[in-house]
């Protein structure tokens, strides 16, 4: 069994469900897994677990994610993207001046509400289904966080580049939408590429055809996306305890370590009430 990660360069149109049942048949794997999601329409940076790594999924979903988004002021659609049907036309366009005084609104941690086309479950029901169906769709505000967000220049009358760095669970059409609010105007996201995803980045992100190509030369090892995850080593008398799942009293206080005992990589780990708990096991890896 293949374990590590694709960094697959995704393309407009294909879902990220897509891109992982082409990642089946061209690896010949049963567990594969994407690290969350992006729009059919976006393209760029779309991490995929493969074998082990998907157990890894959790760890990893959690990451600060970095796009390169194209907003385009004056009119609106249902979607709030390119994809939907507008809504509203004929308002203004704010001038970049006004753009970037109104950055503020959307940078820092702020309560944000989703798209009512979104993946997120309503009673069981994706948002995105409701909303076609014609239901009035409410989400409630969610915590986020954007790190970062410029504009890089005006590249038509009314569509402006954004770079915007962000924690795991944003959405872009969601901050063009309350930054043309704050503009006294509406507006969508007409383009969105991702450039990063937690340790992954575009630059060697491959796109779907080498990936057809190189087959398992482009997974990356499991260690890559835990690179920066400090290490501890249990003294070999706790080799069995750790292997078995016994109490082992755990000496670090906070965060993930990579547990190692007589060479052998178990897994992350935390302290738990004073005692090691293995997250993420990984031994078989």
């Amino acid at each position: 069994m293949l374990n590590g990660f694709v960094n697959v360069l995704k393309p407009a149109g294909a879902t990220a469900s897509d891109v992982v049942v082409c990642l089946k048949h061209v690896l010949h794997q049963k567990k594969v897994g994407h690290l969350g999601t992006l729009d059919p329409g976006a393209t760029g940076v779309l991490p995929v677990a493969v074998g082990l790594g998907t157990k890894l999924f959790n760890f990893l979903t959690d990451k600060v994610k970095v796009y390169r988004a194209f907003f385009t002021f004056g009119k609106t659609t249902d979607t709030l993207d390119s994809y939907g049907i507008v809504t509203e036309s004929g308002k203004s366009v704010p001038s970049l001046e006004q753009l970037q005084n109104a950055l503020d609104v959307v940078r820092g941690e702020i309560d944000q509400v989703p798209p009512a086309y979104s993946a997120i479950s309503v009673g069981g029901v994706k948002a995105y289904k409701l909303a076609r169906g014609g239901q009035d769709v409410v989400l409630k505000t969610r915590k986020v966080t954007v790190f970062d967000i410029s504009v890089l220049r005006q590249t038509s009358q009314n569509t402006f580049m954004l770079d915007i760095s962000c924690s795991a669970g944003t959405y872009i059409r969601s901050i063009v939408r309350d930054l043309a609010e704050a503009c006294g105007t509406v507006g969508y996201m007409s383009g969105l590429i991702r450039l990063q995803s937690g340790c992954f980045n575009i630059q060697s992100a491959y796109t779907m055809d080498e990936i057809k190509e190189l087959k398992e030369k482009c997974i990356v090892d499991m260690m890559f996306p835990l690179q920066d995850v400090e290490s501890f080593v249990f003294d070999d008398s706790q080799f069995d305890n750790i292997n078995f799942g016994r109490r082992v009293r755990c000496p670090f206080k906070q965060g993930y370590r990579k547990i190692y005992c007589k060479g052998v990589f178990f897994g992350l780990g935390k302290n738990e009430n004073g005692y090691l708990k293995l997250e993420y096991y990984l031994k078989n890896m």
